[in-house]
């Protein structure tokens, strides 16, 4: 998280509030695409494995991974088609060739990367993690520094040339050690999308609904506006990363990290009084760093430094409801929340604009931490 938050501000200062906006644009269509096509199947074979082997299950996960990721660079594109027309803006034609080539590497890797979890291999997603960034970094001051291409256009290659090395490491490893089945059948395809419906519901509004607002923000508000939530929720992002870490060990150590012993008197405090240290600092931060017209008022800075450990609180408890295997409750607590953020969250930002976007994200978040807190397994 640190060596992509580092390369975030390096391209943020030099692509500026309006292109970073767009950038945010392109980078969040494409992950909320991705999301909606794997990441339920991912998580519902993680919970499969974590009770018994699956070979068959590993080989027809990538090869439907294999098949999203040239249906995601033609989705992002028709959004970004719409996104000119209501803005009325012009994207050159490179740009949008970039964009579709980002697009395709960035769901592969999306899918890779959750089926090294799916092999429990988390050491090497870690490693893998660390090593794309550090590509990205490399890549992108090369491109740069070399002035053959624009700042907008060498963040995307960069990334990309980044994918495909993970993918393609990823890839050798699995059929190295697995050497799984890569073929589609229609019963195997069946099977695996009725049986992970539910979780596909859960992980799919729980991701979508972190970034579907973002989407809202750039087709309601001014690309500047987009640049510079994305950019102080990027940066307050760190917060949570003791939380996301612990989530992903829920399913593959089969473990309940909600069981705290200290009073909720206690973590509330802790809770408050780390929004306030980690908002202050990302304030100051975003000040010197990136210059006062990247700034957004303080109270709007500490809402969303909540909104991210709440978040983080809640990943976990997603995870450890998931694991319990109570579906039924999870399946009604998530349509509430996609109610709210699909019909509540457009309408709120296009009264209140960013504000309206903090309130909806609050309200989701204590809706499914206040019903899902005490899910005990089946």
């Amino acid at each position: 998280m640190l060596a992509a938050l580092t390369f975030a501000l390096i391209y943020s200062k030099q692509l500026g509030v309006e292109r970073r906006g767009l950038l945010t644009f392109v980078m969040m269509t494409n992950l909320v695409f991705s999301i909606l096509l794997i990441s339920g199947i991912s998580l519902h074979l993680r919970n499969i494995t974590r009770k018994e082997e699956s070979r068959e299950a590993l080989g027809t996960y990538v090869s439907v991974v294999l098949v999203f990721s040239f249906m995601t660079p033609l989705l992002n594109l028709a959004v970004l088609n719409i996104y000119q027309e209501i803005t009325g803006t012009n994207i050159p034609n490179n740009l949008l060739y970039v964009c579709v080539l980002y697009c395709f590497f960035s769901t592969l890797s999306y899918g890779m990367h959750d089926a090294l979890l799916l092999i429990k291999s988390i050491k090497i997603a870690s490693v893998m993690d660390i090593g794309v960034v550090l590509l990205q970094i490399a890549g992108y001051l090369t491109l740069v520094y070399s002035g053959e291409t624009s700042y907008f256009v060498s963040v995307l290659i960069s990334i990309s040339i980044s994918y495909l090395v993970m993918v393609s490491s990823t890839l050798l490893l699995i059929i190295y050690i697995y050497n799984p089945v890569i073929s589609l059948s229609w019963t195997s395809l069946r099977r695996l999308f009725i049986d992970s419906s539910t979780p596909t519901l859960v992980n799919m509004t729980n991701q979508l609904l972190e970034r579907l607002d973002k989407v809202f923000i750039g087709l309601q508000t001014s690309a500047g506006d987009l640049g510079r939530f994305s950019t102080s929720q990027s940066l307050l992002g760190i917060s949570r990363f003791i939380f996301d870490a612990l989530a992903k060990l829920t399913i593959a150590r089969d473990r309940n990290f909600l069981e705290w012993k200290k009073s909720k008197l206690f973590m509330s405090a802790v809770v408050g009084l780390l929004t306030f240290f980690v908002s202050a600092i990302a304030s100051h931060f975003i000040n010197v760093f990136l210059g006062p017209e990247w700034k957004l008022p303080f109270l709007m800075i500490l809402s969303l430094g909540f909104i991210e450990i709440l978040r983080g609180i809640y990943s976990l408890v997603i995870m450890n409801s998931l694991r319990s295997d109570n579906y039924l409750k999870l399946k009604k607590v998530t349509l509430v929340q996609l109610l709210v953020g699909l019909v509540v969250q457009p309408l709120a930002i296009h009264f209140y604009s960013l504000w309206g976007s903090i309130v909806c994200s609050l309200v989701i978040l204590f809706i499914g931490i206040y019903f899902l807190r005490n899910v005990r397994r089946e």
